[in-house]
């Protein structure tokens, strides 16, 4: 018996490390483009500034670009993300870089994607609606 107790245990061990397995922060299932156009369905930063954002439409291309359009203008960003995370990048663009953010996602589904800051100091909340 004593000599089988030491052997139970390490089987455990190996068992227990063997079943463990890496966390990896991306998902493949989840950094699919939202497919459609898209638009600010909502945006607060210590108030509503959704309105901001009327006329635009989004585009989340393959490759990480993010196309947004409004009339004849268009400004290329970039997107990414990961099972938690949608980040977001317009550069300096006066307008759309108020959206630049490394977003912590709340949900996500065929029409709609709702993203908040991950400072418990900050408010911020960015949602989108398929159109």
């Amino acid at each position: 018996m004593k000599k089988i107790l030491p052997l139970i245990s390490a089987l455990f061990v190996l068992l227990s490390i063997s079943s463990c397995s890496k966390d990896s922060t991306t998902n493949p299932d989840n950094t699919t483009p939202p497919t459609g156009q898209w638009r600010v369905h909502y945006y607060w930063d210590k108030k509503d500034e959704t309105s901001n954002f009327s006329g635009y439409t989004f585009d989340f291309l393959t490759g990480g670009v993010l196309k947004a359009t409004k009339g004849a203008v268009v400004v290329n960003g970039t997107w990414s993300e990961t099972s938690t995370r949608f980040n977001i990048d317009f550069g300096a663009d006066p307008v759309l870089s108020k959206i630049n953010n490394n977003w912590l996602k709340t949900e996500k589904s065929d029409t709609f994607l709702k993203l908040k800051d991950d400072n418990p100091a900050q408010d911020d909340e960015l949602h989108f609606a398929k159109i």
